[in-house]
């Protein structure tokens, strides 16, 4: 009797681990694991201030449908922070977010500051969803000087509450 208990607890038990994970992978496959930011220029032109449409950072839609960013958030090291307005991003698409002034398209957002963000030494960029969790990071050492060496995208997350790592993270010389 106690064997058959068990038995039945344990079978119990193992579907509703099954049932669990199964439910779990299904509400993490969202969009976000779709966008990532693709590249980067954290250096403007000399004289910089006069050239702040320069410094920027690119974020994609790898997926196949259009992704909602409205609410997103991208800040750098020292959390300067963008919140993406009222926007989408159709599937196989790129924007890059300008930190100059301008008005908004489909292909370039204006972060609007007067000022440079980007350190140009080396930064992170990091993409937040609406909810706060982290989608993207990049970060480059040097900005994008064609002679500097820079680091490139790394990984995007799998999932909303799994944290980035610093995996696919590669050097090399522009």
């Amino acid at each position: 009797m106690n064997n058959r208990i068990f038995a039945g607890t344990l079978i119990f038990s193992l579907a509703v681990l099954f049932l669990g994970t199964a439910l779990g992978q299904e509400e993490n496959s969202s969009t976000d694991s779709q966008i990532a930011i693709t590249s980067a220029n954290f250096v403007a032109p000399s004289p910089e201030k006069e050239n702040l449409n320069e410094e920027w950072v690119e974020v994609s839609n790898n997926g196949s449908s259009e992704a909602n960013l409205t609410g997103w958030t991208l800040e750098d090291a020292q959390n300067h922070t963008y919140t993406i307005p009222d926007f989408s991003l159709k599937a196989g698409a790129k924007a890059k977010i300008r930190t100059g002034i301008g008005n908004d398209t489909s292909a370039d957002l204006f972060w609007n500051k007067k000022t440079p963000i980007w350190n140009n030494s080396g930064d992170v960029a990091t993409l937040m969803d609406a909810s706060g969790n982290i989608v993207s990071r990049y970060q480059s050492s040097f900005g994008k000087h064609p002679y500097a060496p820079s680091l490139s995208p790394l990984s995007p997350c799998q999932s909303a509450s799994e944290k980035c790592h610093l995996n696919h993270l590669f050097s090399g010389v522009l």
